[in-house]
């Protein structure tokens, strides 16, 4: 954990210092000069899996994330994260532990238009390159990955809004390309409280080479299903302002694994900072 809140200091004054914008809810895209960021802390535990348990017995991940969302104009948005982990594993009475930054994205939004509903595609790159795919216990699966995805938006006025997405992820090595789908469904009360409730999927493709072998991180094998229910409620502080003057927030968010297979069935806790301008 030490290790964990030092190396967040140094990424996030990082980060900070070259993104200075954010985004809003799944398909709609923020406008030039507008963006979203989000620093979270994040607790996973698991002690089961979705299948044969064999030998295993605990996997754990802290974890800091900072999310960024910037609007590039013309109806474009650059996004992208970046994690910092404290990873524990247990099998068979034997522990490993990894520590340091895991799977890095960055991709671009389009959105195509505003009525009926709000339509976008994205674009994303995984880039594997911050970690040693070969350790006793990596920090991902080693391998780029490519997701296209199109987003489905529709504000329901006082009542909320809704999203609906659906995506392809492409892998350039062994393990399966993955099938991704999410729902979506978040409402205000009044100028700062906010609640969201999302079920975010996926789903193997099947595809994995026969000679794959499977990676030391149990949280990502080459070949697995795995459903997800995410609550969140959050608080923007102060009056609604400007976005010119951005405003600060905070939320806190509970993650269960629903179903799935070949993978961890755990809890993720996470408390976040988030800024919007």
């Amino acid at each position: 954990m030490r290790n964990l809140i030092a190396g967040l200091f140094a990424t996030s004054t990082l980060l900070f210092g070259f993104f200075t914008q954010p985004a809003y809810a799944g398909a709609w895209v923020p406008a030039l000069g507008s963006g979203y960021h989000k620093l979270a802390f994040n607790y996973f535990e698991a002690n089961e899996l979705f299948g044969p348990d064999g030998d295993f017995e605990r996997f754990t991940s802290e974890s800091f994330t900072y999310y960024f969302e910037a609007g590039l104009g013309k109806d474009f948005a650059l996004f992208g994260s970046l994690p910092l982990q404290d990873l524990s594993q247990r099998i068979g009475g034997v522990e490993t532990q990894s520590f340091g930054v895991g799977d890095v994205e960055i991709g671009l939004r389009k959105q195509w238009q505003l009525e009926p509903f709000v339509l976008s595609t994205a674009f994303t790159y995984k880039a594997p390159y911050f970690y040693d795919e070969n350790a006793a216990l990596p920090r991902g699966n080693g391998q780029e990955d490519y997701e296209l995805r199109v987003l489905i938006g529709k504000s329901l006025g006082q009542y909320g809004y809704f999203g609906v997405e659906g995506g392809y992820r492409f892998r350039t090595d062994e393990p399966s390309d993955e099938i991704r789908y999410l729902l979506e469904y978040g409402i205000g009360f009044g100028d700062n409280f906010y609640a969201r409730t999302k079920l975010d999927g996926l789903l193997s493709a099947n595809n994995a080479s026969e000679t794959t072998l499977p990676s030391g991180n149990l949280s990502v094998p080459p070949q697995f299903d795995l459903g997800k229910l995410e609550l969140t409620v959050g608080w923007n502080f102060g009056k609604p302002r400007p976005r010119s003057e951005g405003r600060w927030g905070t939320e806190f968010t509970w993650t269960r694994d629903l179903y799935g297979e070949d993978t961890l069935k755990g809890n993720t806790y996470q408390i976040a900072l988030t800024f919007v301008h």
